[in-house]
This record gives C-alpha cells, structure tokens and sequence, in this order.
C-alpha cells in the first residue's frame, strides 16, 4: 500500500488528497456539548471529498495514525484494540508492546512498520481478531 496512504496524506476510498484539520471540524457537536474535550484541539487528516473519512494524529498533530478510516473501519480498529491491547498491558499474554506487535506481524505475514490497526483493512482487522482470539485460548 502506497506511503501516501499510510502517511494520511491520500483517501483510500476516493483516492482523493486530505486536508490536516482540528477535532473540533471533525466532532462538531462535542464541540458544541464539551468545548474543552482535548480531541478537539489534536488534529486529523480529512478526506477533501468525503469528510466521513479521516484518521488522528500522535501528540505531533503531523504523524498519522494510520490510514483514513470511514465509520466502519473505525469500528473495527476498536474492537481489535479492544482484544489486542489486554494481551501486552495485562503482561499474562506478552511482556510488552514491542514482543506483541512482534507476534502479530509474524501471524499476520506483514512487515512490522505495517502491522498496526490504524494501518489495517477491515479484513486486516478481522484477523487480527481471530489470530489474538486463537492465542488468548491457547494460553489458558
């Protein structure tokens, strides 16, 4: 997948190019409801055609999380945080992020630097799921 993608830089659905703007244009009505939310004030990269699509920033307000996002594959990068995030932060699964993000890139078949959730398809995602699923029983 193009660095363009993975940067926020180019929308993968309209193929289109984005825009870098702040929380409060993309959650207009927690802006209005909670002024002071911090997202608000952190910055996203916009799809120009379809504001529906968009991805965060790190602390920066420049570095992508990912790739943008339409509200179903924000869905699904939560629900595998949901079950991925446990098997490092607990320590029973993985003794840090690093050796589990390790183990998902090699299950997966992806280079490290691309095995990340706000790097992923939704059918990245559903695996991702089942492969973090498979291992939670295997541990028990």
């Amino acid at each position: 997948m193009s660095a363009l993608i993975f940067s926020g830089k180019i929308c993968p659905y309209c193929n289109c190019n984005t825009s870098l703007v702040r929380g409060d244009l993309i959650y207009p009505k927690h802006a209005i409801e909670n002024p002071t939310a911090p997202f608000l004030s952190k910055y996203y990269y916009q799809c120009v055609q379809n504001t529906d699509h968009y991805v965060g920033t790190y602390s920066d307000n420049k570095t992508s999380l990912g790739r943008l996002a339409d509200g179903e594959l924000r869905l699904w990068k939560q629900k595998g945080h949901s079950i991925f995030d446990p098997l490092w932060k607990e320590k029973y699964y993985f003794a840090s992020q690093k050796i589990a993000y390790h183990w998902l890139s090699e299950k997966m078949e992806k280079p490290l630097s691309e095995t990340h959730f706000g790097m992923f398809t939704i059918e990245e995602c559903r695996k991702a799921i089942e492969l973090c699923k498979e291992h939670i029983h295997k541990k028990d």
